[in-house]
């Protein structure tokens, strides 16, 4: 009798058993963590502005958020570090980290760094996001850099009004722990005072305009250059300053004006409006009037008063002829002035 067998083939897939990958977070924090929130320390109460040009820096100093911290290490590609936006009541200039103080022509640029490696402040938000392994030591931002900078002509003085700020510093923290590290820092009440002796707060005309009679002239008086000059003058009060040596303040200005010293008629070339006229302006010294920033010229300093320095400008106007033939009409023309100071 014979035993019938069934034969077969047994396939076996064969594959591997893996584990749970690590978490791709930097080592640390090697010093400690921060503390949540860190608080901003105040202040100094008094801030003494130095001179510097619009845009400039018055004042800079470093105030402690918190605590010397973090030390996370041996971050890895796609890892990120950073800080969220900003909450505060200053209102922003636009630019990134720099607000209004509340203070006339006076900004107020706040960045962060640690007080281990300092290097350049930066200015949240912002995210940094690690393209290779990184094996230096990166620390929580327990420093806060404050700049005070000039924005405008005339600086003030006195009490900044106090303002809050909040922020926060995340980093991608821990191998063995996949979440991301969230460190408050904030503080409330934060303000100073200002003190400057090297800036006009302010610089005015009593008159809010000047008007020139220039009278009414013959067209032969003009052909013939013979018309009369008019003198008029702009008084100007500077504010906040009493300086030993007196400071600039200058002048140019502003028209429909094909050169320095000569200023078009308001609607020239519209009917009833006199042909081939314009006005010629200089100063009492027969320089005549800028009308770009580049040529701007300084006023005579007159006296002093309680906080304050006068000034004046004194200039003399005609009418002279532009072309071959002139006509009778309205002469009228409007200057503006735009003041510089400190």
């Amino acid at each position: 009798m014979k035993t019938l067998r069934q034969m077969g083939l047994l396939a076996l897939t064969l594959g591997c058993i893996m584990g749970t990958s690590a978490y791709a977070g930097c080592d640390g924090p090697s010093v400690g963590i921060p503390a949540n929130p860190s608080n901003i320390a105040s202040l100094p109460a008094i801030t003494t502005l130095k001179y510097a040009p619009i845009g400039g820096v018055m004042a800079s100093y470093e105030v402690a958020v918190g605590r010397r911290s973090g030390g996370w290490s041996w971050c890895q590609p796609g890892d990120q570090f950073g800080m969220t936006g900003v909450t505060t009541n200053l209102a922003s200039r636009g630019s990134q980290g720099l607000y209004d103080s509340g203070v006339p022509g006076i900004g107020i640029r706040i960045g962060h760094r640690d007080d281990v490696y300092l290097g350049t402040p930066r200015y949240p938000p912002y995210t940094v996001t690690f393209q290779v392994s990184l094996g230096g030591t990166s620390y929580f931002p327990n420093s806060m850099t404050i700049d005070f900078v000039r924005t405008d002509i005339g600086v003030g003085k006195g009490d900044m009004p106090s303002f809050n700020y909040k922020t926060s510093y995340f980093i991608d923290a821990n191998r063995t722990a996949p979440a991301r590290a969230v460190y408050a820092l904030e503080g409330t009440g934060l303000k100073t005072k200002f003190e400057h002796n090297v800036f006009f707060t302010t610089c005015y005309t009593p008159k809010s305009s000047t008007e020139v009679n220039m009278g009414r002239p013959a067209i032969e008086q003009v052909k013939r250059g013979s018309v009369q000059e008019f003198p008029f003058a702009l008084d100007v009060v500077c504010n906040g300053l009493n300086p030993t040596v007196k400071p600039q303040v200058k002048v140019y200005f502003e028209g429909s004006s094909v050169r320095d010293g000569l200023l078009n008629l308001n609607g020239v070339g519209q009917p009833g409006v006199a042909k081939g006229v314009a006005i010629s302006l200089a100063n009492d010294k027969g320089v005549a009037l800028p009308f770009s920033k580049a040529k701007a010229v300084a006023l005579d300093w007159q006296s002093s008063g309680p906080g304050t320095e006068m000034y004046r400008f004194a200039a003399k106007a005609r009418y002279v002829p532009t072309g071959a033939e002139v006509a009778v009409g309205k002469a009228d023309a409007t200057l503006t002035y735009v003041l510089e100071y400190n």
